[in-house]
C-alpha cells in the first residue's frame, strides 16, 4: 500500500502517448499528407517522439535538488523527467487547440471546462474517433485541418502540431526562468517545473513564514525558482496536480499546492496493530525547535515513520512531556 501511495506515474499519459506515437508513425509512412509529413520531418518533433516512446510515464524531477520517491538509475530518471515535461506541455497545447479553441470559436467560454473535465473531453473524442471523426455531439469539429485531408489525418496533424508548439513554447520567454530559452531537450527537467510552496496564511505579508524558507530551516532548493521540486503530476496517485490552465503555460504553471496531508497504512493482527504514516511538516509549529519541519523531507521522499498507537509505546518514545495545570486562585 505504501508503494501505491508513492505512485507518480501520469495515468493520462498512458492513454494519450500512444496517440502521439501513432500520429508520428502515420506521418513517417509513405504517401502521408504533406502537412503531416512536414511535422515528422521536424528534427525536434522526431526527437521528442522517441523520448516519449521510451517513457514509462513516471515523473522524476531529474535534478540533483529534487525530491524523488522513485527508483531507477540516474540516467533513467533524467530521461523520464524530460519526457514528463514534453508530455505536460503538449497536454496544455492540445487541450487549448481542440477543446478551448473550438468552444471559443462559437462564443462559449472554455472556463466551464476546467481541469480534468477538459482532459476527459479530449479522451472522449479520441476514444470514439472511429465513429465521431472528431465531431462532438453538438456537431462541432474539434480537429479542424486542411480541406483535402481526411479526419484521421487532421487529427494526427493536430496532435503533432501541438508537440511542435510545445517545443517552441519550452524554448520561448514563457519558460525562460526554468530553461533559459534552451532548445536542447536535455535541459527540460520536470523538477524545474513541478514545484510546491507550503504557503503559510501570513506568507503573503511575510514570506519567511512559508516553506521554503521556513525561517531558514528549509532554504529554497533552487536559487532561481520558487518552491521545492518533487515528483508527481496531473492526477498522479501521489497527489501533486497542477492546474490545466486556460492560459498558455509558463515556468510556474506546473506548480501545485495540494497533496496528501497524511499517508497512513495499518495492519491488524491478533493482539497487535502496526501502523506507519507520513506528514508534510513537523510535530511542532514553532520555528527553530527540533520538530518544526522534521517530517517534511521524509514526506517529500515518500518515507514513513511508525505511528505509535499503544499508550505505553507512546510514553516510552516521548522526548519530553508538557503538563498544563490550572493557575492557583
Amino acid at each position: 500500500m505504501s508503494e501505491v501511495q508513492a505512485d507518480v506515474a501520469m495515468l493520462d499519459a498512458e492513454v494519450f502517448t500512444p496517440w502521439i506515437l501513432q500520429a508520428f508513425d502515420h506521418a513517417s509512412a509513405g504517401g502521408a499528407h504533406p502537412a503531416l509529413a512536414a511535422l515528422a520531418a521536424d528534427p525536434g518533433v522526431a526527437e521528442a517522439v522517441e523520448r516519449l516512446r521510451d517513457w514509462d510515464y513516471s515523473t522524476p524531477t531529474g535534478i540533483a535538488e529534487g525530491y524523488d520517491a522513485g527508483t531507477g538509475s540516474e540516467e533513467e530518471q533524467i530521461l523520464n523527467s524530460i519526457a514528463a515535461t514534453l508530455f505536460a506541455v503538449w497536454r496544455h497545447d492540445i487541450v487549448a487547440s481542440t477543446i478551448d479553441a473550438t468552444l471559443a470559436s462559437v462564443g462559449l467560454d472554455p472556463l466551464v471546462n476546467v481541469r480534468e473535465e477538459r482532459v476527459t473531453a479530449l479522451r472522449n473524442l479520441l476514444d470514439h474517433f472511429e465513429t465521431n471523426e472528431g465531431f462532438g455531439a453538438s456537431g462541432l469539429n474539434f480537429f479542424p485541418g486542411p480541406d483535402d485531408a481526411d479526419a484521421s489525418t487532421r487529427r494526427d496533424i493536430k496532435i503533432l502540431q501541438s508537440l511542435a508548439n510545445a517545443l517552441d513554447r519550452l524554448a520561448s520567454d514563457d519558460f525562460q526562468a526554468a530553461f533559459n530559452n534552451s532548445v536542447d531537450q536535455d535541459d527540460y527537467r520536470w523538477g524545474r517545473l513541478h514545484r510546491i510552496v507550503f504557503a503559510h496564511p501570513l506568507g503573503t505579508v511575510a514570506p519567511v513564514f512559508s516553506v521554503p524558507p521556513g525561517f531558514g530551516v528549509f532554504p529554497p532548493p533552487l536559487a532561481d525558482l520558487a518552491g521545492i521540486p518533487t515528483d508527481g503530476g496531473f492526477e498522479t496517485i501521489d497527489v501533486g496536480s497542477p492546474a490545466i490552465n486556460i492560459e498558455f503555460p509558463g515556468s510556474d504553471a506546473f506548480m501545485f499546492s495540494a497533496g496528501p496531508t497524511g499517508r497512513f497504512v495499518s495492519e491488524f493482527r491478533r493482539g497487535r496493530q502496526t501502523a506507519v504514516t507520513s506528514m508534510p511538516g513537523g510535530e511542532s509549529a514553532i520555528p527553530f525547535t527540533p520538530f518544526y519541519l522534521n517530517l517534511l523531507e521524509p514526506w517529500l521522499l515518500n518515507e514513513t515513520f511508525p505511528l505509535l498507537v499503544a499508550p505505553g509505546l507512546i510514553q516510552a518514545d516521548a522526548v519530553d512531556t508538557q503538563y498544563f495545570v490550572p493557575a492557583k486562585p
